[in-house]
C-alpha cells in the first residue's frame, strides 16, 4: 500500500485503499496534519509497530542488566540509572496501547468481539510464560538473588494466572513469578473499560480535545506528587520507597488507566486532524528532559507515569509520519517483525533471565565484561525465541480463534493497525470477496435505508 492511502472501511470489511482526501473543504491550516476520517484510517502503522521493539527492549535492559545481579561490586551501581528507561517503556506501551486500540476501533462491532480478539492476543502468551515461571521454581531449591524478590506463593500463582494480582497491594504477589506480567494484568482491566472509556471521551468535541488531553498530562504529573503521601512498609532495599507507595503510582490498574485514556486522545487529535507537525527535535526533546530531570525529583516520578506525555508526542508523531509517507527509518522489515513479536519477547525472557542465572550459580557474581557478555547472550537468546513463540504458537493460535470466520472486517482492521503480519494469500482472498461483496451491497443500496454510512469524522 502506498504510504499516503488509507484503507476504506465499508459495513465493517475492508474496501480498495483511498488516499486521504485533498479537497479545500477538508483542507487545515499548514501548520496541523489533515483530518483522518475514523473509518478511513489506514489499517498499518509500522512506525508504531517498530516502536514496541524499543519499548521492550528498554524492559530488557533493565531486567536483564540489574535485576539479576550479574555485576559485582562498584560495577552494580550504575545500572540503577536503567531503571527509567524499563519503566517509563512501560508507560510507553499502556500510552500506545490506547492509541492503537483507537485508531482500530470500528463502529458497531460488538464488545464481545472486541473482548475475543483481546483474549487471544494476551492470554495465550501469558499462559506460557506463567507455566515456565511456575516450572521453574518449582524444580529449583535455591531462589536466584534477584535484587527484587519475586513472589513464589500458591495464591500468588493463582492470582497471576487470573492477571488480578495487581489488586493485591503486595510485592510477593504484584511481582510474582513472571513478574513484568503485572503489566498485563493492566492491560486486562484497560481492555475490560475500552469500550466504556472510549465512548465518554468521543463525547468531547474536536475543540476541546486538546484541553482534555491536557488534563490527563497533567495528572500524569501529580499522581507521582500524591503518591509520595501514601506510608507503608519497605519494599526493597536499594529504591527509597515505600511498598504501598509503589503499588499505587506503580502497578494498581486504575491509576495507571490514565496514561492508556492519554493514548485514546492522542489518537483522537490525530484523527481530526488536531496534532500540529512539529521537527523531530522537538518531538524527542520532551522525552530527553524527561529523562535528565527525574533524578533531581521525588522518587515516585522515575516509576513510569511521568514519561506518558513526553512518550504520547513521539508516538503521535510516528503516526502522524506514516500516514504522510515520511516515515523512514522505523519502515525496515526486521525492525517490524521484532516489533511484532515484542509482545512475545516481553512475556518469556523473565522465565529465561531466572533459568539461566540459576544454571550459572545462584551465588556467583562477574566482572563488568563477562557480566556484559552474558547480558548479551541473554538479549539474543530472548529475541530469538521470542519470534519463534511469535510465529509458530501466537499467530496461528490468533488467526485460528480470535475471530469467527464469518467476520473479518474488524479482526483484520485491528490485528493490522497492532502490527499482525499481513494474511497470507488465502485469506487476502477471502477478505477482498467479502470487501467486493459490502462494496456492491453498498453500490446497490445507495439511495436505500441500507446505503453505505459515512464515517468522515466531523469536529463537534
Amino acid at each position: 500500500m502506498p504510504p499516503h492511502a488509507s484503507h476504506t472501511l465499508i459495513h465493517g470489511e475492508l474496501a480498495v485503499p483511498a488516499p486521504v482526501s485533498a479537497s479545500p473543504s477538508a483542507s487545515v491550516a499548514p501548520s496541523a496534519a489533515a483530518p483522518v476520517p475514523l473509518q478511513a484510517s489506514p489499517a498499518r502503522l509500522p512506525s508504531l509497530t517498530s516502536l514496541r521493539f524499543f519499548f521492550a527492549l528498554g524492559v530488557l535492559l533493565c531486567h536483564m542488566a540489574f535485576i539479576p545481579g550479574f555485576f559485582a561490586g562498584a560495577a552494580t551501581s550504575p545500572l540503577t540509572m536503567v531503571e527509567p528507561l524499563a519503566t517509563g517503556a512501560v508507560s510507553g506501551f499502556f500510552v500506545l496501547s490506547g492509541f492503537v486500540l483507537t485508531w482500530a476501533y470500528v463502529p458497531g462491532e460488538r464488545f464481545r468481539s472486541f473482548w475475543r480478539r483481546r483474549f487471544w492476543k494476551i492470554v495465550p502468551n501469558h499462559v506460557l510464560a506463567w507455566s515456565l515461571a511456575v516450572l521453574f521454581f518449582a524444580v529449583t531449591t535455591a531462589v536466584p538473588p534477584t535484587v527484587m524478590h519475586v513472589g513464589d506463593s500458591p495464591g500468588a500463582a493463582l492470582a497471576s494466572l487470573f492477571l488480578v494480582q495487581t489488586w493485591v497491594p503486595d510485592g510477593g504477589w504484584f511481582f510474582s513469578f513472571n513478574a513484568p506480567a503485572w503489566s498485563i494484568s493492566c492491560e486486562a482491566f484497560f481492555y475490560a473499560l475500552f469500550p466504556a472509556a472510549f465512548a465518554l471521551l468521543r463525547r468531547i468535541p474536536a475543540s476541546r480535545l486538546w484541553r482534555a488531553w491536557a488534563a490527563f498530562a497533567a495528572v500524569t504529573l501529580l499522581l507521582p506528587l500524591l503518591a509520595t503521601a501514601i506510608p507503608g512498609p519497605p519494599l526493597y532495599d536499594w529504591i527509597p520507597v515505600n511498598r504501598n507507595s509503589v503499588w499505587f503510582i506503580y502497578v494498581f490498574p486504575p491509576v495507571r488507566m490514565v496514561e492508556f485514556c492519554l493514548g485514546i486522545l492522542t489518537a483522537r487529535l490525530v484523527q481530526a486532524g488536531r496534532w500540529p507537525r512539529m521537527r523531530r527535535v522537538w518531538t524527542g526533546a520532551p522525552v530527553l528532559v524527561m529523562l535528565l530531570v527525574l533524578p533531581f525529583l521525588p522518587i515516585q516520578y522515575t516509576l513510569g507515569m511521568a514519561m506518558a506525555a513526553p512518550l504520547a508526542l513521539v508516538v503521535a508523531a510516528l503516526a502522524l509520519a506514516d500516514i504522510e509517507g515520511r516515515s523512514r527509518y522505523l519502515l525496515s522489515p526486521r525492525l517490524i517483525t521484532l516489533g511484532e513479536a515484542s509482545f512475545a519477547l516481553y512475556m518469556i525472557h523473565f522465565p529465561l533471565m531466572l533459568t539461566v542465572r540459576h544454571m550459572l550459580g545462584v551465588e556467583r557474581t562477574f566482572t563488568a565484561a563477562t557480566g556484559a557478555v552474558i547480558v548479551i547472550g541473554l538479549f539474543v537468546a530472548s529475541i530469538a525465541l521470542s519470534l519463534v513463540v511469535h510465529r509458530y504458537y501466537e499467530l496461528p493460535l490468533m488467526r485460528r480463534w480470535a475471530r469467527p470466520r464469518a467476520s473479518v472486517g474488524p479482526a483484520l482492521a485491528e490485528s493490522l493497525a497492532l502490527g499482525a503480519p499481513l494474511p497470507d494469500r488465502r485469506e487476502q482472498r477471502v477478505f477482498a470477496g467479502h470487501a467486493m461483496s459490502a462494496a456492491a451491497s453498498a453500490t446497490s443500496n445507495a439511495d436505500g435505508p441500507h446505503a453505505a454510512r459515512d464515517f468522515t469524522h466531523r469536529p463537534r
